[in-house]
């Protein structure tokens, strides 16, 4: 498909497109597993046996095939499930960093109630 002019035009825009191609699969993946209530440590590792399950198979195509289409195709395939990776590990991070917070200003307020009663 990669050597017809209908696939060699695919081929540059998939090309030309690719990092808005895996910010916009990654973003939506995360907010999938937002919604699903999935920000957990299984997720993540999850996520990250499938990026890389996805980015041997980039390495297994670019190496064995001489297809351009099929490179790019499994080029946006492993940077967007890395991607997604990332930002889900992002999220959680910053979901435990929220929790962490709001115990520390919990605790102060706590502290400065009980300060007050002196």
């Amino acid at each position: 498909m990669g050597n017809g002019s209908e696939g060699g035009r695919l081929t540059r825009s998939l090309h030309h497109d690719r990092y808005r191609i895996v910010l916009v699969v990654a973003v939506i993946e995360g907010l999938l597993v937002w919604a699903t209530h999935g920000l957990h440590v299984l997720t993540i590792i999850v996520l990250g046996l499938i990026a890389f399950g996805s980015l041997m198979t980039y390495g297994y195509l670019r190496e064995r095939t001489h297809s351009p289409f099929l490179h790019q195709i499994a080029w946006l395939l492993a940077a967007s499930q890395l991607g997604a990776t990332l930002v889900v590990a992002a999220g959680a991070i910053a979901q435990a960093a929220l929790v962490v917070t709001v115990i520390v200003f919990a605790l102060v307020a706590l502290g400065l109630l009980l300060l007050e009663r002196r």
